[in-house]
């Protein structure tokens, strides 16, 4: 039976207050969306819909200045140097973290043509040139590495297609999961092999900008392209959080389960998780420093203080509780530009066995905010061990030292920071992150760790790795008044 007009529903919360549909730019502009221009900031365009946009710039922070929230100007859309749209435009918000800047636009008079602007993208794309002419061409040694590579994926493929895939359609989902696992654990060794042959012809030329960007396009179009149907390595590629490290990416590389519909896909996706295993061991050491600190400090019980700065799902809390005894209590502040990510790690730390040990409260700021010295920086003060295990990787060396030094202010005497920063070695992951997925940070070694405390006079500095090396810790302690 139909209902009358009066008795249809409508919306209800603040789905009340319609907005246009907003999609995924990887999606529609065929994974490669144009270039978004306010004035003179340069983004990209993660989302879009006919009123306004969303976009990121992934640049390493720095200290360029950009146009404020309510800031207007004229806005452009650009693919491979070619105009869009040229209209006026709003900044309708303007937030700074870790992986750089991420603004929203709302347009002020026009709107845009979505289906105009798909296929016009779409047909410079197919008719610009494969290859920038300024683009230098890897070596013959690093072209055929990465055939060799996409030649070993794809034989894995071929196998999962001969004789698997006829009959996948008859397999349950752990069924999937379980062909998934035998053939990630085959390919184990050798992928290791390649990865670190990988980080090794990478770690030769890594400092020349040409070079880099001449070996990154080629790994994308050959290595990159045999990888994306793995959904950790397509997540990590197009950054749908507007920035890369987004917790889900961390979880899954604490998880190191099998994601995707096929076994294909789980497979794939597998791979990424063998690369990324460094986010365990840079967990499980952090951990263990903070424990052991706990432990020498505070050995008749007490609590002790930690902040984490770029907390992201915060799954230390849980190793260093079982590392220390129910007498150490711990006062914990998490910080993190992204809401989602704290909202992972209350929700999973109310389930933690042991959570009357913890205190915790949340902070949701941006790196900007955390450096200036503002009523809510308060709760970072007086603290036993501020660390931070993968925010400084996107820092310039200014902004490291300037990080560094503020989080050593905050801390007691006898108090330590505690930083990680993936390394440049072989046994690291430079390889799989920068190339493969587009992943930019900087990739230090240890006299680089070192050079971050260089502005703390009569501090005690050293530098750990991880147990595998792809990882380092630069551990300041302050002394004793």
């Amino acid at each position: 039976m139909s209902k009358t007009y009066e008795n249809l529903p409508g919306a209800s919360g603040k789905a009340r207050f319609f907005r246009p549909s907003r999609y995924e730019a990887a999606e529609i502009f065929s994974g490669r969306p144009p270039r978004l221009v306010f004035e003179d900031e340069v983004f990209d365009l993660d989302n879009i819909s006919a009123r306004g946009a969303g976009c990121t710039s992934r640049k390493r922070v720095d200290d360029t200045p950009y146009a404020a929230p309510g800031a207007k100007g004229v806005l452009k859309l650009t693919q491979a140097g070619r105009e869009l749209f040229l209209g006026a435009a709003r900044k309708a918000r303007h937030i700074t973290g870790p992986g750089g800047v991420s603004a929203g636009f709302e347009l002020e008079e026009n709107s845009f043509d979505l289906d105009w602007l798909i296929r016009e993208n779409a047909s410079i794309l197919a008719r610009r040139d494969a290859r920038p002419a300024e683009i230098r061409d890897p070596s013959p040694a690093y072209k055929t590495f990465c055939a060799d590579t996409a030649a070993f994926i794809g034989g894995y493929l071929q196998r999962i297609n001969k004789f698997v895939a006829p009959i996948e359609d008859r397999l349950g989902e752990n069924e999937r999961s379980d062909i998934a696992r035998d053939l990630a654990n085959a390919a184990e060794a050798e992928w290791l092999n390649i990865l670190r042959d990988g980080n090794a012809l990478v770690g030769k030329i890594h400092g020349d900008k040409q070079q880099r960007i001449g070996y990154k396009s080629f790994t994308e179009r050959t290595v990159t392209q045999m990888l994306l149907a793995g959904p950790g390595w397509a997540r990590c590629l197009f950054k749908p959080a507007g920035y890369p490290g987004d917790y889900k990416i961390m979880n899954y590389g604490y998880e190191q389960k099998p994601e995707g519909d096929t076994v294909a896909q789980k497979f794939l996706h597998l791979l990424g998780m063998i690369a990324s295993r460094a986010i365990i061991t840079r967990m499980e050491v952090i951990a263990n420093l903070i424990s052991e600190y706990a432990l020498e400090k505070h050995a008749q019980g007490g609590e002790v203080s930690i902040t984490s700065v770029g907390s992201g799902p915060a799954r230390e809390l849980e190793d260093i509780l079982e590392a220390t005894p129910r007498d150490i209590r711990w006062r914990v502040t998490l910080v993190d530009q992204e809401p989602a990510a704290l909202d992972y790690a209350f929700d999973r730390i109310a389930r933690f066995k042991d959570r009357d040990r913890l205190q915790v409260s949340g902070l949701n700021i941006s790196f900007r905010e955390m450096l200036r010295p503002t009523q809510d920086n308060a709760s970072f003060v007086h603290n036993d061990v501020i660390y931070s295990s993968g925010f400084v990787d996107y820092l310039n060396p200014l902004l490291a030292q300037r990080f560094v030094k503020r989080l050593y202010d905050f801390v007691k005497p006898g108090g330590r920071v505690i930083v990680g920063n993936v390394n440049n070695r072989a046994t690291g992951m430079i390889w799989p992150l920068e190339y493969i997925t587009d992943w930019s940070l900087y990739f230090r070694n240890e006299e680089e760790m070192r050079a971050m405390a260089n502005e703390i006079p009569g501090a005690k500095v050293s530098v750990v790795p991880d147990p595998m090396d792809a990882i380092y810790f630069l551990v300041v302690e302050k002394p004793l008044d």
